[in-house]
């Protein structure tokens, strides 16, 4: 079902990869993060349900770990990508360089993949402490909507996850590899 569903990634260019992920994903995310910073802001004010409290201080830090996240792809991994991309259809050769080259392509790929765990431990973290909302307690309206803001970015990263996992990681290593980086 994967396959269909993303298959408009599966079938594009590296350069164009990036653009549709930062596009369909790393924007979307980013906006989704801003309405749930305001919901956070707002329930962390609000000292009549000390009962949320635990959930709306994980998920300001979730949200701030999404958005350095988001800012590492977009002003690191996406110039990065861009640049291999070039370097490959120039046909560069990377054993023909000084040799920070190798240590510059190993140095972003480590980051992309370090950032998905730390994201994986606090969306496991945060959903540990997410109070039943079927329950008889009468939670306030802002801490049901930043759980449903919440669920919608835990579904739109684990999409991304996927995608680079499949498809950006292993195109960025192919196009590594043909440069001999």
């Amino acid at each position: 079902m994967a396959a269909i569903l993303f298959s408009r990634y599966r079938n594009t260019d590296l350069k164009e990869l990036t653009t549709r992920l930062n596009e369909d994903y790393y924007e979307v995310l980013r906006m989704y993060c801003l309405n749930a910073s305001g919901l956070a802001a707002r329930l962390q004010n609000d000292k009549h349900h000390a009962s949320t409290s635990l959930y709306t201080s994980l998920a300001a830090k979730l949200i701030e770990q999404i958005e350095s996240l988001i800012r590492l792809r977009q002003q690191v991994i996406l110039p990065y990508v861009s640049d291999l991309s070039v370097k490959k259809d120039e046909g560069h050769d990377c054993r023909n360089c000084t040799g920070s080259c190798h240590v510059g392509h190993n140095a972003n790929l480590m980051s992309l993949k370090d950032s998905h765990k730390r994201i994986k431990e606090i969306l496991f973290r945060l959903q540990s402490v997410a109070l039943p909302l079927y329950t008889e307690a009468d939670y306030p309206a802002s801490y049901k909507m930043l759980r449903n803001e919440m669920t919608v970015i835990d579904t739109a990263l684990t999409e991304l996850f996927y995608l680079e996992e499949a498809n950006l990681i292993p195109r960025v290593l192919e196009a590594q590899r043909s440069i001999h980086a």
